[in-house]
């Protein structure tokens, strides 16, 4: 049977390099892009713009070929997006990871892996970024004593995580819902607890990010059985959880809404964050801001800054001025 080429309107709902399952209706065809497309997205010298154009959510206009295959023609403009640098030497380039999300939900484990505020703060950053709301999900809440009794590795700093570290991280977590995120308390050996999670995902078009090994996939098949997304143990000595989920794919949800379940990121570069004005992202900051003692502070060593002194007075969590010192300097030594 032989088609002819007329364009429609499709939405990707799989991604994988250079590949895209774009869905029209019951129609889902295995796409690639037209090569006046891809050259679009490249710079005069040739150089790419995004590590792959199109993204899981993108809105396309495509032509069929076949029963099974497909181009798309244009990548029509987007509502929101989550991207983040491409990761590796590429510092100039984009990954779009999800297109025209309404927000995304960001999953940290209480252990195995222990809490990362660093990793949590870049995702909430990046959402602002990418014009999406955000919402915190600690996870494995049923872990949280167990983890009083054992010895973790600390992602950050190398060293045993101590019970210390825990009650910090728990106490860390109200201050986010005082500045405006919502945080719900999960474990999928808890059943009750999915219930916040099942409202915040109905009837929204949700991208669940994390690292690898905070439980992403196996909160996803606790909400929804019939998905079958395949999970992974966290190794016991390094404490980093194993890539399971291996591509970006969109699912319907049974309670209405659809979900993005995303691979474990592991490096979260900041992508369309001018990070000379990065204080405008840390909402606490604000009250603070042109009243210290040189306009040009950046809130790192300046003298009279009011900004560390809210830190000091308590006003400003310290780990939360960690991660704006971290992002501001580009470097984690040390923090």
């Amino acid at each position: 049977m032989g088609f002819i080429l007329t364009r429609e309107r499709g939405r990707v709902i799989r991604a994988r390099t250079g590949f895209y399952d774009v869905q029209h209706g019951e129609l889902v065809l295995r796409c690639t892009l037209r090569g006046t497309l891809k050259r679009k997205h490249r710079t005069e010298t040739g150089r790419r713009i995004y590590a792959d154009p199109g993204a899981v959510g993108d809105e396309v206009l495509f032509s069929q070929i076949d029963d099974e295959e497909g181009v798309v023609e244009d990548i029509l403009p987007r509502q929101t997006k989550f991207s983040r640098q491409y990761a590796g030497r590429h510092g100039d380039i984009e990954q779009v990871i999800v297109a025209n999300a309404h927000q995304i939900v960001a999953v940290v484990s209480t252990a195995m892996p222990p809490l990362n505020f660093r990793t949590l703060d870049r995702f909430l950053i990046l959402a602002e970024a990418g014009e999406m709301d955000a919402v915190i999900c600690l996870n494995k809440m049923d872990l949280v004593d167990v983890a009083q009794r054992r010895e973790f590795i600390g992602i950050e700093t190398g060293r045993a995580l101590l019970p210390e570290d825990i009650e910090t991280g728990r106490a860390l977590l109200p201050n986010y819902e005082q500045l405006g995120y919502r945080v719900i308390y999960t474990s999928i050996n808890m059943p009750e607890s999915l219930e916040a999670l099942r409202e915040v995902l109905r009837d929204k078009f949700s991208v669940i990010v994390g690292a690898s090994g905070v439980g992403k996939s196996s909160l996803l098949n606790a909400i929804q059985p019939n998905l079958g997304l395949r999970t992974g143990e966290v190794g016991e000595k390094t404490q980093k959880g194993r890539h399971t989920t291996t591509l970006v794919e969109l699912f319907a949800l049974d309670i209405g809404g659809e979900v993005a379940d995303t691979p474990g990121i592991r490096e979260v570069g900041l992508w369309g964050v001018d990070t000379e004005n990065l204080e405008h992202y840390f909402p606490e900051m604000e009250p603070y801001l042109g009243t210290c003692k040189y306009n040009d502070c950046a809130h790192v060593s300046e003298p009279d800054c009011a900004v560390q002194d809210a830190v000091e007075s308590g006003d400003i969590h310290p780990e939360r001025y960690r991660s704006y010192v971290v992002l501001r300097m580009g470097d984690d030594a040390g923090l």
